[in-house]
Protein backbone atom coordinates (compact mmCIF):
# COMPACT_ATOMS: atom_id res chain seq x y z
CA UNK A 1 0.00 0.00 0.00
CA UNK A 2 2.81 2.78 0.81
CA UNK A 3 4.39 1.94 -2.64
CA UNK A 4 1.18 2.96 -4.48
CA UNK A 5 1.07 5.81 -2.58
CA UNK A 6 4.71 7.04 -3.32
CA UNK A 7 3.89 6.12 -7.05
CA UNK A 8 0.53 7.86 -7.19
CA UNK A 9 0.40 10.46 -10.15
CA UNK A 10 -2.12 12.65 -9.94
CA UNK A 11 -0.55 15.17 -13.18
CA UNK A 12 -2.83 13.28 -15.74
CA UNK A 13 -5.15 15.10 -18.22
CA UNK A 14 -8.14 13.66 -16.34
CA UNK A 15 -7.33 15.94 -13.55
CA UNK A 16 -7.19 18.89 -15.67
CA UNK A 17 -10.48 17.39 -17.06
CA UNK A 18 -12.19 17.58 -13.74
CA UNK A 19 -10.99 21.17 -12.30
CA UNK A 20 -11.80 22.89 -15.94
CA UNK A 21 -15.80 21.19 -15.85
CA UNK A 22 -15.97 22.59 -11.71
CA UNK A 23 -14.74 25.88 -13.29
CA UNK A 24 -16.73 26.16 -16.18
CA UNK A 25 -20.20 25.57 -14.36
CA UNK A 26 -19.49 28.14 -12.30
CA UNK A 27 -18.24 30.34 -14.82
CA UNK A 28 -21.37 29.90 -17.00
CA UNK A 29 -23.44 31.02 -13.94
CA UNK A 30 -21.65 34.17 -13.56
CA UNK A 31 -21.50 35.09 -17.26
CA UNK A 32 -25.32 34.41 -17.75
CA UNK A 33 -26.71 35.11 -14.50
CA UNK A 34 -27.85 38.88 -13.10
CA UNK A 35 -27.07 40.13 -9.36
CA UNK A 36 -30.71 40.68 -8.94
CA UNK A 37 -31.39 37.17 -10.06
CA UNK A 38 -28.05 35.61 -8.19
CA UNK A 39 -28.70 37.73 -4.68
CA UNK A 40 -32.25 38.17 -4.47
CA UNK A 41 -33.59 40.16 -1.66
CA UNK A 42 -35.20 37.49 0.97
CA UNK A 43 -37.80 37.88 3.81
CA UNK A 44 -38.39 41.80 2.83
CA UNK A 45 -34.53 42.13 2.99
CA UNK A 46 -32.63 44.39 0.03
CA UNK A 47 -31.06 42.07 -3.17
CA UNK A 48 -27.31 41.93 -2.55
CA UNK A 49 -24.94 38.86 -1.22
CA UNK A 50 -24.94 37.01 2.10
CA UNK A 51 -22.85 39.42 4.43
CA UNK A 52 -23.41 38.18 7.67
CA UNK A 53 -21.19 37.82 10.75
CA UNK A 54 -18.38 34.99 10.48
CA UNK A 55 -16.15 33.94 7.34
CA UNK A 56 -18.99 35.36 5.08
CA UNK A 57 -17.14 39.05 5.97
CA UNK A 58 -13.85 38.29 4.26
CA UNK A 59 -15.37 36.35 0.63
CA UNK A 60 -15.04 38.05 -2.35
CA UNK A 61 -18.70 39.64 -3.07
CA UNK A 62 -18.61 41.04 1.27
CA UNK A 63 -15.23 42.94 0.95
CA UNK A 64 -17.26 45.71 -0.68
CA UNK A 65 -20.66 44.55 -0.84
CA UNK A 66 -22.13 47.65 -2.93
CA UNK A 67 -22.86 47.88 -6.89
CA UNK A 68 -19.19 48.63 -7.92
CA UNK A 69 -18.04 46.19 -5.24
CA UNK A 70 -20.17 43.32 -6.94
CA UNK A 71 -19.23 44.32 -10.70
CA UNK A 72 -15.72 44.22 -9.16
CA UNK A 73 -16.08 40.86 -7.51
CA UNK A 74 -17.52 39.58 -10.40
CA UNK A 75 -14.89 40.38 -13.19
CA UNK A 76 -11.84 39.30 -10.18
CA UNK A 77 -14.59 35.54 -9.83
CA UNK A 78 -14.49 35.35 -14.05
CA UNK A 79 -10.57 36.38 -14.62
CA UNK A 80 -9.77 33.55 -11.78
CA UNK A 81 -12.08 30.89 -13.27
CA UNK A 82 -11.14 31.26 -16.80
CA UNK A 83 -7.53 31.02 -15.90
CA UNK A 84 -8.45 27.64 -13.96
CA UNK A 85 -10.63 26.32 -16.69
CA UNK A 86 -7.89 26.92 -19.50
CA UNK A 87 -5.52 24.81 -16.80
CA UNK A 88 -3.27 27.80 -16.48
CA UNK A 89 -0.32 27.36 -13.70
CA UNK A 90 -2.70 25.16 -11.73
CA UNK A 91 -0.39 25.62 -8.69
CA UNK A 92 -0.82 29.12 -8.16
CA UNK A 93 -4.32 29.29 -8.85
CA UNK A 94 -5.41 26.54 -6.69
CA UNK A 95 -6.14 28.75 -3.91
CA UNK A 96 -7.76 31.64 -5.81
CA UNK A 97 -9.94 29.00 -6.86
CA UNK A 98 -10.80 27.79 -3.70
CA UNK A 99 -11.91 31.11 -2.54
CA UNK A 100 -13.49 32.16 -5.64
CA UNK A 101 -16.24 28.98 -5.05
CA UNK A 102 -16.02 29.59 -1.26
CA UNK A 103 -17.06 33.31 -1.73
CA UNK A 104 -19.54 32.38 -4.16
CA UNK A 105 -20.89 29.86 -2.09
CA UNK A 106 -21.35 31.71 0.88
CA UNK A 107 -22.47 34.53 -0.54
CA UNK A 108 -25.69 33.03 -2.67
CA UNK A 109 -28.76 33.14 -0.84
CA UNK A 110 -29.93 30.04 -1.67
CA UNK A 111 -26.99 28.33 -2.92
CA UNK A 112 -27.50 24.82 -4.90
CA UNK A 113 -25.83 21.38 -4.26
CA UNK A 114 -23.29 22.26 -7.02
CA UNK A 115 -21.95 25.09 -5.20
CA UNK A 116 -21.31 23.51 -2.10
CA UNK A 117 -19.94 20.72 -4.36
CA UNK A 118 -17.70 23.00 -6.18
CA UNK A 119 -16.53 24.76 -2.91
CA UNK A 120 -14.83 21.65 -1.44
CA UNK A 121 -13.64 20.05 -4.38
CA UNK A 122 -11.37 23.29 -5.12
CA UNK A 123 -10.43 23.01 -1.51
CA UNK A 124 -9.47 19.11 -1.48
CA UNK A 125 -7.77 20.10 -4.42
CA UNK A 126 -5.07 21.93 -3.00
CA UNK A 127 -3.08 19.65 -1.95
CA UNK A 128 -2.93 18.03 -5.00
CA UNK A 129 -2.09 21.40 -6.90
CA UNK A 130 0.32 23.03 -4.96
CA UNK A 131 2.76 20.08 -6.03
CA UNK A 132 2.18 20.85 -9.47
CA UNK A 133 4.85 22.79 -11.35
CA UNK A 134 3.51 22.44 -14.68
CA UNK A 135 2.09 25.75 -16.70
CA UNK A 136 -0.88 23.69 -17.95
CA UNK A 137 -2.83 21.43 -16.36
CA UNK A 138 -3.23 19.72 -19.60
CA UNK A 139 0.50 19.04 -20.47
CA UNK A 140 2.40 15.81 -18.93
CA UNK A 141 4.39 16.14 -15.72
CA UNK A 142 8.45 16.63 -16.96
CA UNK A 143 10.26 16.27 -13.65
CA UNK A 144 8.88 14.23 -10.57
CA UNK A 145 6.45 15.53 -7.69
CA UNK A 146 8.01 14.87 -4.38
CA UNK A 147 7.31 12.26 -2.11
CA UNK A 148 5.75 15.27 0.34
CA UNK A 149 3.37 16.15 -1.98
CA UNK A 150 2.58 12.52 -3.66
CA UNK A 151 1.83 11.69 -0.36
CA UNK A 152 -0.52 14.75 0.20
CA UNK A 153 -1.73 14.17 -3.19
CA UNK A 154 -2.83 10.81 -2.15
CA UNK A 155 -4.09 11.87 0.91
CA UNK A 156 -6.37 14.21 -0.91
CA UNK A 157 -7.57 11.86 -3.41
CA UNK A 158 -8.70 9.31 -1.07
CA UNK A 159 -10.46 12.51 0.49
CA UNK A 160 -12.22 12.88 -2.65
CA UNK A 161 -13.23 9.77 -3.29
CA UNK A 162 -14.66 9.72 0.27
CA UNK A 163 -16.66 12.98 -1.10
CA UNK A 164 -18.02 10.87 -4.15
CA UNK A 165 -19.05 7.76 -1.81
CA UNK A 166 -21.04 10.46 0.85
CA UNK A 167 -22.91 12.31 -1.80
CA UNK A 168 -24.13 9.38 -3.64
CA UNK A 169 -24.38 7.11 -0.88
CA UNK A 170 -26.84 9.67 0.95
CA UNK A 171 -29.10 10.73 -2.02
CA UNK A 172 -28.87 6.71 -2.63
CA UNK A 173 -30.36 6.03 0.91
CA UNK A 174 -32.73 9.03 0.75
CA UNK A 175 -33.92 7.35 -2.44
CA UNK A 176 -34.63 4.04 -1.08
CA UNK A 177 -36.34 5.65 2.00
CA UNK A 178 -39.06 7.23 -0.35
CA UNK A 179 -41.51 4.94 -1.62
CA UNK A 180 -42.19 6.63 -4.86
CA UNK A 181 -39.10 5.78 -5.46
CA UNK A 182 -39.11 2.09 -5.04
CA UNK A 183 -42.15 1.81 -7.33
CA UNK A 184 -40.75 3.45 -9.33
CA UNK A 185 -43.01 6.64 -10.00
CA UNK A 186 -40.97 9.39 -8.58
CA UNK A 187 -39.67 10.58 -11.65
CA UNK A 188 -43.08 11.52 -12.77
CA UNK A 189 -43.35 14.04 -10.29
CA UNK A 190 -40.26 15.35 -10.61
CA UNK A 191 -41.29 16.10 -14.37
CA UNK A 192 -44.17 17.90 -13.13
CA UNK A 193 -42.36 20.05 -10.85
CA UNK A 194 -43.32 23.44 -12.18
CA UNK A 195 -39.84 25.11 -11.93
CA UNK A 196 -37.47 22.01 -11.91
CA UNK A 197 -39.35 19.90 -13.87
CA UNK A 198 -39.31 19.25 -17.61
CA UNK A 199 -41.11 20.84 -20.52
CA UNK A 200 -45.03 19.67 -21.15
CA UNK A 201 -44.03 17.63 -24.45
CA UNK A 202 -40.75 16.33 -22.66
CA UNK A 203 -42.62 15.07 -19.38
CA UNK A 204 -45.34 13.71 -21.89
CA UNK A 205 -42.95 11.38 -23.62
CA UNK A 206 -40.63 10.69 -20.51
CA UNK A 207 -43.77 9.37 -18.56
CA UNK A 208 -43.66 5.93 -20.47
CA UNK A 209 -40.54 5.13 -19.03
CA UNK A 210 -40.53 6.80 -15.94
CA UNK A 211 -40.39 3.88 -13.82
CA UNK A 212 -37.19 2.30 -15.56
CA UNK A 213 -35.56 5.83 -15.24
CA UNK A 214 -36.52 5.84 -11.81
CA UNK A 215 -34.59 2.29 -11.02
CA UNK A 216 -31.66 3.23 -13.17
CA UNK A 217 -31.18 6.27 -11.54
CA UNK A 218 -31.12 4.60 -8.14
CA UNK A 219 -28.71 1.66 -10.03
CA UNK A 220 -26.45 4.43 -11.10
CA UNK A 221 -26.28 6.40 -7.71
CA UNK A 222 -25.34 3.01 -5.41
CA UNK A 223 -22.79 1.81 -7.97
CA UNK A 224 -21.21 5.36 -8.64
CA UNK A 225 -21.39 5.40 -4.38
CA UNK A 226 -19.72 1.61 -4.42
CA UNK A 227 -16.89 2.27 -6.61
CA UNK A 228 -15.15 4.43 -4.82
CA UNK A 229 -14.09 1.17 -2.97
CA UNK A 230 -13.06 -0.54 -6.39
CA UNK A 231 -9.77 -0.42 -8.81
CA UNK A 232 -8.31 1.97 -11.44
CA UNK A 233 -11.25 -0.01 -14.32
CA UNK A 234 -14.40 0.05 -12.33
CA UNK A 235 -13.78 3.99 -11.75
CA UNK A 236 -13.45 4.26 -15.15
CA UNK A 237 -17.23 2.95 -15.47
CA UNK A 238 -18.31 4.89 -13.05
CA UNK A 239 -17.46 7.82 -14.69
CA UNK A 240 -19.06 6.82 -17.77
CA UNK A 241 -21.82 5.68 -16.13
CA UNK A 242 -21.84 9.25 -14.18
CA UNK A 243 -21.44 11.13 -17.42
CA UNK A 244 -24.85 9.76 -18.85
CA UNK A 245 -26.92 10.19 -15.19
CA UNK A 246 -25.74 13.87 -15.10
CA UNK A 247 -26.19 14.68 -18.56
CA UNK A 248 -29.57 13.18 -18.56
CA UNK A 249 -30.59 15.39 -15.76
CA UNK A 250 -28.99 18.22 -17.13
CA UNK A 251 -30.80 18.12 -20.55
CA UNK A 252 -34.78 17.01 -18.92
CA UNK A 253 -34.42 19.26 -16.17
CA UNK A 254 -32.16 22.09 -16.90
CA UNK A 255 -29.51 21.06 -14.26
CA UNK A 256 -26.41 21.61 -16.62
CA UNK A 257 -24.20 23.51 -13.63
CA UNK A 258 -24.79 20.43 -11.26
CA UNK A 259 -24.32 18.22 -13.91
CA UNK A 260 -20.83 19.74 -14.76
CA UNK A 261 -19.44 20.14 -11.32
CA UNK A 262 -20.86 16.45 -10.32
CA UNK A 263 -18.65 14.84 -13.71
CA UNK A 264 -15.88 16.97 -12.68
CA UNK A 265 -15.51 15.34 -9.08
CA UNK A 266 -16.26 12.02 -10.89
CA UNK A 267 -12.71 12.72 -13.58
CA UNK A 268 -11.08 13.54 -10.49
CA UNK A 269 -12.01 10.12 -8.33
CA UNK A 270 -11.48 8.29 -11.60
CA UNK A 271 -7.48 9.53 -11.66
CA UNK A 272 -5.19 6.50 -11.69
CA UNK A 273 -3.48 5.57 -8.52
CA UNK A 274 -0.70 2.87 -9.54
CA UNK A 275 0.10 4.39 -13.30
CA UNK A 276 2.73 6.86 -12.73
CA UNK A 277 3.45 8.41 -16.29
CA UNK A 278 6.77 9.38 -17.62
CA UNK A 279 7.79 12.38 -17.48
CA UNK A 280 8.43 14.57 -20.76
CA UNK A 281 12.28 15.08 -21.56
CA UNK A 282 13.48 19.02 -20.23
CA UNK A 283 14.57 20.12 -23.64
Amino acid sequence: MLTRLLEFEPRTRLLGVGRSLVAVAELLTLLFTTDPDLFPGVDDAPTGPQCGAGLRTVTLWCLNSGAVGQTVARYLAIAVLVAVAVGYRPRWTCIPHWYVSFSFAAALVSPTGGEHIAKIVALLLIPILLGDDRTWHWTRPSTPMSPRWRGAAAASHLAVRALVLSVYAQSAVSKFAEAAWRDGSALHYVFQDPYFGATPSAAAFLDGVGPVMTWATLAAETFLALSVFAGDRVRAWALAVGIVLHTGIAVVLGLVGFGLTMIGLLSISALLRDRQPAPEPVP
